[in-house]
């Protein structure tokens, strides 16, 4: 045992000479060394009086700060974390435009309306402020075609706020020659800038002059007493070109569209035969994406609600070539937004193809007087086989 200690402090010895004697090393203070060797023989001397061999050599350390080396296998490291999902967020409306006319209706001369030559005539639109500016000082001005004797300007009276309306008259005279003639309008702001209609475009008179033809004296026909008639403040159908199209995954879509785009599409199907075997004149067709729960919509221009309005229409499928039923259904749906609001459903139905049209009447008090954007939305549900689905007459009015 003598031996076994002499020729391991030998080698221990002879290492730490090796050690100190090798030009790249470093060297380490004298006392480290003696406390290296004092614990190897130690260990040594311990392992000899238990009866075992040579003790088991402690792992490697750095040297001179005791700190156990790392493995050559690293620790398996956790899986990274995840940042939650980003929520989409609702885009902010755009403000309303400070000036636009909306076109209500001819209160005198509708188009095409026959004068004779020379005749004199006072013409008056009904518009509506739907900007959001106040009509103060502005004027009608004469854009094109034949000025018919009016002025190149006039003023507008009175102060018109948004949301309200104003009968706008001018004095004309009917050309001497025979023919058709039209002549457009747009409206000017006190600071000169000349706009128009929700469209864009200016509002118009059309006539017919004809030389006059004798004719027998007819006997008058007494006027019925007539309740007044509604006032129209949106016609989804006749405004479906100036609506924004597009479906369920944001592709904007033409209008007229083609019935065999399978993105969807928006047309016109006046006299179309429909599921209850009858044919309507404005008859508005929404077929929606060729998926299951595609969808397709229309985003038509702000309007102001009037009082007391009512969104009306029938809704249902247009018919086989058979002029049976298909197996169309789809969920109809209306919205609106307005203010600082995102779009808000106002009301959908889930109709089947069965032989007769739905009937939608909505009320939409809470929305009287402020300005709104309406939107028609259809949704195929499970399948879109045969979703030919229809708006019949679609509008907002009062009663």
């Amino acid at each position: 045992m003598r031996n076994l200690i002499a020729l391991l402090l030998g080698g221990m010895l002879t290492v730490l000479l090796a050690c100190s004697l090798s030009p790249s090393a470093a060297t380490p203070p004298a006392n480290s060394v003696n406390t290296l060797a004092a614990m190897t023989v130690e260990a040594a001397l311990t392992q000899a009086a238990q009866g075992g061999g040579p003790a088991t050599p402690a792992p490697p350390t750095q040297a001179g700060t005791g700190t156990v080396l790392p493995s050559a296998t690293a620790p398996p490291t956790a899986p990274p974390t995840l940042p939650p999902p980003t929520l989409a967020v609702s885009p902010t409306p755009s403000p309303l435009p400070c000036n636009v006319a909306h076109f209500i209706t001819d209160v005198t001369v509708p188009d095409d309306t026959v004068f004779k030559p020379g005749e004199t005539f006072t013409k008056t639109w009904r518009l509506q402020n739907v900007g959001s500016c106040t009509w103060q000082n502005y004027s009608l001005v004469f854009d094109h075609g034949n000025q018919m004797g009016g002025p190149a300007s006039q003023p507008i009276l009175g102060a018109v706020a948004p949301g309200q309306q104003v009968d706008i008259s001018v004095n004309l005279t009917a050309p001497t020659t025979p023919g058709e003639y039209a002549g457009y309008w747009r409206l000017r702001d006190n600071g000169g800038v000349v706009f128009g209609l929700t469209t864009g475009n200016p509002f118009w008179v059309k006539i017919k002059v004809v030389e006059p033809t004798a004719t027998p004296t007819a006997t008058p026909t007494p006027t019925p007493n007539l309740p007044p008639p509604a006032l129209l403040a949106l016609d989804f159908y006749e405004q479906a070109p100036n609506a924004s199209w597009s479906n369920g995954n944001g592709d904007s879509l033409p209008f007229p569209g083609a019935p065999n785009d399978s993105r969807g599409f928006a047309r016109y199907a006046n006299g179309t035969l429909l599921e209850d075997g009858h044919r309507y004149p404005k008859t508005l067709e929404t077929h929606p994406q060729w998926v299951a729960h595609g969808l397709i919509r229309g985003i038509y221009p702000v309007i102001s609600v009037p009082a007391n309005a009512h969104f009306r229409a029938k809704v249902g499928f247009i018919a086989l070539s058979n002029g049976s039923c298909g197996g169309g259904k789809v969920t109809f749906a209306l919205y609106a937004r307005w203010a600082n609001y995102p779009p808000r459903l106002l009301g959908h139905w889930t109709k089947a193809c069965n032989g007769s049209l739905l009937p939608i009447d909505v009320d939409l008090t809470p929305l009287g007087g402020h300005p709104a954007i309406f939107h028609l939305v259809v949704d195929a549900g499970d399948s879109s086989g045969q979703d030919w689905a229809v708006w019949v007459s679609p509008v907002v009015e009062t009663p």
